[in-house]
């Protein structure tokens, strides 16, 4: 299960990302998505290192959803075919630590989504994330309005005029 709060970042500290310059670039494809199911593969670069996931994301409901993750070869991965209806989503992401051994996963969007910065936090529990004190950095809450499946299936133009933000 994951349960998990996401906010728009419209402008960043100017510490944070020379503060946490450690990343990991990450090229994520969905190949299906409907009212229940996702499905995606991702390719994620780190130290120069490449590894690879297949994830399978069921039953949302709010914050709360059923995952199932796994590593795959390169083989494995390259074998999924991409899904043309879908949008490739290429991200740099950021580790923070924060209290109680927390942590933003700070998502800074390339490509069709360049400018668009979101900050994620997974819980432990729902009632964990109802009490998280939000930094005051942190803009709109998105964590039932847009997820990054919606970015896969809809267009920029679309996204950016959902969050209110110009590209």
């Amino acid at each position: 299960m994951e349960i998990e709060r996401k906010f728009l970042i419209k402008q960043l500290p100017d510490h944070i990302l020379n503060t946490y310059i450690k990343k990991k670039h990450i090229i994520q494809d969905y190949l299906y998505i409907d009212n229940y199911t996702i499905v995606r593969k991702r390719k994620i670069i780190e130290n120069n290192l490449e590894h690879y996931t297949y994830t399978i994301k069921t039953f949302k409901v709010g914050i709360s959803v059923n995952e199932f993750e796994k590593e795959i070869s390169k083989r494995e991965y390259e074998k999924l075919s991409l899904n043309p209806a879908y949008n490739t989503l290429e991200k740099d992401r950021y580790i923070i630590p924060i209290e109680n051994n927390l942590k933003i996963e700070l998502d800074v969007f390339q490509r069709m989504y360049t400018g668009l910065i979101y900050a994620e936090i997974e819980f432990p529990d729902e009632q964990s994330a109802k009490k998280f004190e939000i930094p005051n950095w942190f803009d709109k809450e998105l964590s039932c309005c847009i997820t990054n499946s919606d970015m896969a299936k809809l267009s920029d133009k679309t996204i950016f005029e959902m969050l209110g933000t110009k590209q």
